[in-house]
C-alpha cells in the first residue's frame, strides 16, 4: 500500500462533520499515523535522513500516467460505506498532519525571518553584525519562501475549517508546485549560505552567540541553529512529492481534487527530476550530500554463470544497486537482498556490438513453457466456468495445485522471455549482463546512467558501503513499486490478457510548435516484457500526418506501450512522448475505435480494433478459380508449374536479400495498406508483384508471406494429421514424442513436406543471424507456428472445440511442433522417417536466384527435402532417417 498502510477501522471513525485542523485520528490509526508522520516528517524535528526525492507514481496515478488516454469524464462510481469512511479518515488524518508540520515549517521561516529583520537593522549602524553582502547570502529567498507558505497553510486552513467531505484542496496544492522556482534559486545558492554562516561565525562573536541557539515554541524549546533552520528548506523540497502521493492514494479520480493533485505532483516531479542533474556535490555541503534519491529502477533478468536470476536493478543518482528480488508470498510485498552495487562513476556501459552469443548453461525453452503455461491456465479457466459443479473439496485442491504450478511456470517465463544483452561493469573490474526485452528499455537506462555522469560529479563514492544500502533499500522498500509483468500479478482468470490481432490506424500527430521528423513506434507486453511489433513511417510537419495501418499480433498480451520520436538532423533520435494503453475486450471489439491519446505535450490520433483468433483463422477457400491467396496449394503449384509457389520463393528471396540483420523480422508488422497492395499485385500480375516487392518495406514482406499462409484453405500440416500432431506433441515419452512427430511428417502430402522443408530452411537461415536480428528459434516457432498448422474452423459460428484449438493450449502447442521440426534442422538432423525420396530441381522448387516468376518446365514429381546441406539453395539433396 505505500507508506500509508490501509487501515481496518471501522465507519464509526469517520465524522465527517468535525474539523480538520486540529483532529486527532481515531485510536485504531494512532500508530499508523504515527509511523505515517515520523516517515514523511521526521517526527516533530523534521528529518534530515537519506530521502528519496522522486518516489514512484502512486497506484491512482499510475493508470493516468500510464494509460496516456484523454477520457471522457465518467459518472463517479458508489463507494462502498466502510471503504469510505476509512478513506474519508486517513484524508482527514494526512491533512491534520500536513497542517502540522507545515505549521512547524512556517515558524522555523518566521524565527528565520525575525534574525533576519533585526540582523537589518544593524546594517545602517556604525557597526553591523555582518557585512550587507554576507547578509543578502544567508537570508536569500527567505522572505519569498515564507510568504508561499504562509498563504498555502491560511489556504488549506481555511478549505478545511469545515470539513464536510467535499471542500477542494487541489489547487492550493497545484499553486505551490508552481512556485517552486523560488526553492530552485534557495538550493542553488544554500551552500553559499552555510559558508557564509560559518565564516561569519568565526569572524564574530556576536553573530556566533546570536545564532547558535534559536528556541521554536512549536518544538518545545528545543534549540535549534541558524544553520540547521536554513536546512529546513533543503529538506522540505525533497518530501512535497510523499505528501502529494499519499493524498492523491485517498482521493478518488471522480473527485474535483484528483486532477489538480495529480499536476501538482507531475510539477513536483518533474522539479526533482531537473534537481537531480544539477551539480549535487557543489549545490550540498558534505554533510548534506547523501540526500540520495532514485533516478530508475525496475525488475530484470540478470545472467550470473550462465544461469538467468531475477533481479532488481536500481540507478540512483550516486550508485547503481541490484538486489536479489525477494517475494514474501504476501499480496504485493517483496524483500530485496542486494548482491552488489557499482558508484556512478565507476560505471561503464558496454557497447552491445558483434556476433557475440549469451553463454547460457541450460538455455530455456521458451516454446515449451509457454505451451504447459498455456494448458494449464485453459484447465483452471474450463474448471471456473463449471461453477459449482467443480467446487468439491478435492477438485479444490486440484485447481489450488495448478494455481501454483501456472505461478511457477509464468516465474519461468519472466526468466525466459527477455534475450537483449544489457553489460555495465565497474571500471577494469567484472562485466554484469542482463538481458531486455525492448531496445527502447535497453537505451533508456544507457542514456539515464550517462546523464546522471555528465551532469552529476558524484555522491558518496567510495565510502559506500554495502550494509549502507541493504539499510537504505529495506527501509524504503514500503514504496519501492515494482511491475512483474501482467501474467505474475494474475490468477487463473486472466481474461484480460488478450491473443489475437489488433489493428492500428494511426492518423495524425497535435502539438508541435515547428516542422520536425516525426515517428511512432509500438511495443505491447508478454510475459512481462515488451516487444516492438510496429514502426511508422518518418514524416517531417508541424501536424505530421500518416494514415499507415498495422496488424499486430497479440499472444497474452495487456498493454500498448506508444513512444513518439523525432528524427532530429543534429541530435539524432529524440524521444518525445511516451503512453500506455491498457488493452481490454470493454472497450475493443471489431470496428475500428477512434481515440485521441495524450504524449506529454503532443496529442496522437488513432483508431484501433481487436479481432480474436477465431476470427483471424477462418481458412476460407476462395471463389476465384485462379485465384491465388485462399487457393488450394496443389492447384496453385500445378498452375505454376512448381514445387513452392512463387509468392512463397519471392518473398524469401526478398527477405533473405535485405532483411536478415533487420530486428524482430518476422515478429514486427508490416503496413496493412502494402500489403493489401502486394496482395492485390501477386493475384493479378505476378511481373508487377515483383518490382513492388523490391520497393516497400521488408516488413511489409514478410507480412505479406504469414498472410498467403493463414489464408491457405487448409494448413500445410493439414487439418486431418493436426489432431495426431497435437497428440504427439502432449506424450511425455520424449522418444515416442520425436518418433511419432516424424512419421507424422513422413505422412503429410509430398508437395506440403516440400513447402514446409523450404520454409524450415529459410527460418533457420534467419535465426544464424539472430546475434543481429534479435529472431530465436522461439521467436520463428512462436510466429509461425499458427500460420503453419492451425486447422481451419468451418463456417458458421465455431464449435467450443474449434474456440478452444484458437485458444492459448493449441497455439502453443503449435509453436511447440514447429519448434521441434526447426531444432531438428537447425541441428542438421532429418526431419521425416521414410524409405525413399527423390531430388527436386531447384529451378522448379524456387530455389536460388533464377527463374522468373512463372519459370517455365514440367511439374516434378512433388518431393522433399528432408535434410539439406549447408551449401544448398532451395530445397534438395534428401537422407532419410530409419
Amino acid at each position: 500500500m505505500g507508506r500509508v498502510v490501509h487501515m481496518g477501522g471501522g465507519p464509526g471513525s469517520a465524522n465527517q462533520g468535525q474539523a480538520v485542523v486540529g483532529a486527532k485520528c481515531p485510536d485504531d490509526l494512532h500508530s499508523q499515523t504515527s509511523a505515517y508522520l515520523d516517515w514523511v516528517y521526521g517526527s516533530s524535528v523534521e528529518s534530515t535522513s537519506h530521502m528519496p526525492s522522486a518516489p514512484p507514481t502512486p497506484p491512482t496515478a499510475t493508470r493516468w500516467a500510464s494509460s496516456g488516454e484523454l477520457p471522457d469524464t465518467p459518472a463517479p462510481p458508489t463507494p462502498d460505506p466502510v471503504a469510505e469512511a476509512e478513506r474519508l479518515t486517513m484524508y482527514r488524518c494526512i491533512i491534520s498532519s500536513i497542517v502540522e508540520s507545515e505549521t512547524i515549517y512556517l515558524e522555523c521561516l518566521d524565527v528565520v525571518l525575525q534574525y533576519m529583520k533585526a540582523l537589518k537593522a544593524t546594517l545602517t549602524t556604525s557597526q553591523p553584525v555582518i557585512s550587507p553582502d554576507d547578509f543578502s547570502t544567508v537570508f536569500y529567498r527567505i522572505t519569498e519562501l515564507h510568504a508561499t507558505h504562509s498563504e498555502f497553510l491560511n489556504g488549506l486552513k481555511e478549505n478545511t475549517s469545515q470539513w464536510d467531505g467535499t471542500n477542494t484542496i487541489g489547487e492550493l496544492f497545484r499553486v505551490l508546485a508552481s512556485k517552486l522556482d523560488v526553492y530552485a534559486t534557495f538550493l542553488q545558492n544554500y551552500p553559499r549560505a552555510v559558508e557564509t554562516v560559518k565564516r561569519c561565525s568565526t569572524q564574530s562573536p556576536q553573530f556566533a552567540d546570536i545564532t547558535r541557539s534559536i528556541k521554536l515554541r512549536s518544538l518545545q524549546s528545543q534549540a535549534q541553529s541558524l544553520e540547521d533552520l536554513l536546512h529546513r528548506p533543503v529538506a522540505r523540497v525533497q518530501k512535497n512529492a510523499l505528501v502529494l502521493h499519499d493524498l492523491l492514494k485517498y482521493t478518488p479520480e471522480h473527485h474535483s481534487d484528483h486532477e489538480t493533485l495529480r499536476e501538482a505532483l507531475r510539477l513536483t516531479q518533474n522539479f526533482l527530476t531537473h534537481l537531480s542533474m544539477v551539480h549535487t556535490e557543489t549545490m550540498f555541503p558534505a554533510q548534506d550530500r547523501p540526500q540520495r534519491h532514485l533516478v530508475r529502477n525496475s525488475f530484470i533478468v540478470e545472467l550470473v554463470e550462465g544461469h538467468r536470476k531475477l533481479r532488481h536493478l536500481f540507478l540512483f543518482n550516486d550508485v547503481i544497486v541490484c538486489a536479489k528480488y525477494k517475494p514474501t508470498g504476501r499480496s504485493e510485498k517483496f524483500t530485496f537482498e542486494v548482491k552488489w552495487y557499482i558508484s556512478l562513476h565507476d560505471i561503464v556501459v558496454l557497447n552491445d556490438s558483434g556476433p557475440e552469443t549469451l553463454k547460457e548453461s541450460n538455455p530455456p525453452n521458451l516454446v515449451s513453457l509457454k505451451s504447459q503455461a498455456s494448458t494449464v491456465r485453459d484447465q483452471l479457466r474450463r474448471v471456473d466456468n463449471m461453477g459449482d459443479k467443480g467446487a468439491g473439496r478435492m477438485n479444490i485442491a486440484r485447481n489450488e495445485k495448478q494455481r501454483k504450478k501456472l505461478a511457477e511456470l509464468e516465474a519461468q517465463l519472466v526468466l525466459a522471455s527477455p534475450n537483449l544483452p544489457f553489460r555495465i561493469s565497474k571500471r577494469a573490474g567484472s562485466v554484469h549482463t542482463f538481458l531486455i526485452s525492448s531496445e527502447y528499455e535497453r537505451d533508456q537506462w544507457g542514456e539515464a546512467i550517462q546523464v546522471l555522469q555528465n551532469n552529476t560529479p558524484g555522491v558518496g563514492g567510495s565510502s559506500l558501503t554495502l550494509q549502507e544500502l541493504q539499510g537504505w533499500i529495506t527501509a524504503c522498500r514500503s514504496f519501492l513499486k515494482t511491475n512483474m509483468g501482467s501474467f505474475l500479478l494474475k490468477s487463473g482468470r486472466d481474461d484480460s490478457l488478450l491473443l489475437g490481432d489488433l489493428h492500428i490506424v494511426v492518423s495524425s500527430l497535435h502539438g508541435l510548435t515547428s516542422p520536425a521528423n516525426m515517428y511512432v513506434c509500438f511495443e505491447v507486453d508478454s510475459y512481462g516484457h515488451f516487444f516492438r511489433k510496429a514502426k511508422t513511417k518518418v514524416t517531417e510537419a508541424v501536424e505530421p500526418h500518416w494514415n499507415q495501418d498495422f496488424i499486430i499480433e497479440l499472444e497474452g498480451s495487456q498493454t500498448l506501450r506508444i513512444l513518439c520520436y523525432e528524427d532530429h538532423p543534429k541530435l539524432g533520435t529524440q524521444l518525445r512522448g511516451k503512453t500506455h494503453l491498457e488493452l481490454s475486450r470493454s472497450w475493443l471489439n471489431s470496428t475500428l475505435t477512434e481515440r485521441r491519446v495524450s504524449l506529454q505535450d503532443l496529442v496522437l490520433v488513432l483508431s484501433l480494433k481487436f479481432l480474436p483468433p477465431e476470427a483471424t483463422l477462418r481458412r476460407v477457400p476462395t471463389g476465384k478459380s485462379s485465384g491465388l491467396f485462399g487457393a488450394n496449394i496443389a492447384h496453385t503449384c500445378r498452375r505454376e508449374k512448381r514445387s513452392v509457389p512463387f509468392i512463397v520463393t519471392r518473398c524469401v528471396r526478398e527477405v533473405e536479400r535485405r532483411g536478415m540483420q533487420e530486428v524482430g523480422i518476422y515478429r514486427v508488422s508490416g503496413l496493412a495498406s502494402d500489403i493489401t497492395k502486394l496482395k492485390k499485385s501477386f493475384e493479378a500480375n505476378p511481373y508487377e508483384a515483383e518490382q513492388l516487392v523490391k520497393e516497400v518495406d521488408i516488413h511489409s514482406v514478410t507480412g505479406l508471406l504469414k498472410l498467403f499462409l493463414r489464408e491457405l484453405p487448409e494448413a500445410l500440416y493439414t487439418s486431418e494429421l493436426y489432431p495426431r500432431f497435437f497428440e504427439a506433441y502432449s506424450a511425455t515419452d520424449l522418444e515416442y514424442k520425436k518418433t511419432t512427430l516424424l512419421k507424422l511428417f513422413s505422412s503429410l502430402p509430398q508437395l506440403n513436406q516440400s513447402i514446409i522443408a523450404y520454409l524450415l530452411e529459410h527460418l533457420v537461415k534467419i535465426h544464424e543471424m539472430e546475434h543481429l536480428n534479435k529472431m530465436s528459434l522461439h521467436n520463428l516457432a512462436t510466429v509461425f507456428g499458427p500460420t503453419l498448422l492451425r486447422p481451419g474452423a468451418k463456417p458458421g459460428n465455431p464449435s467450443p472445440a474449434e474456440k478452444l484449438a484458437a485458444g492459448t493450449v493449441d497455439v502453443m502447442a503449435q509453436a511447440g511442433i514447429l519448434h521441434f521440426f526447426l531444432t531438428r534442422r537447425a541441428n542438421g538432423e532429418p526431419i521425416q522417417i521414410g524409405n525413399h525420396a527423390t531430388s527436386c530441381d531447384p529451378t522448379t522448387c524456387g530455389g536460388g536466384g533464377g527463374g522468373g516468376p512463372l519459370a517455365a518446365g514440367s511439374v516434378p514429381t512433388p518431393t522433399v527435402s528432408v535434410f539439406v546441406s549447408q551449401s544448398a539453395v532451395g530445397v534438395r539433396g534428401v537422407e532419410m532417417c530409419s
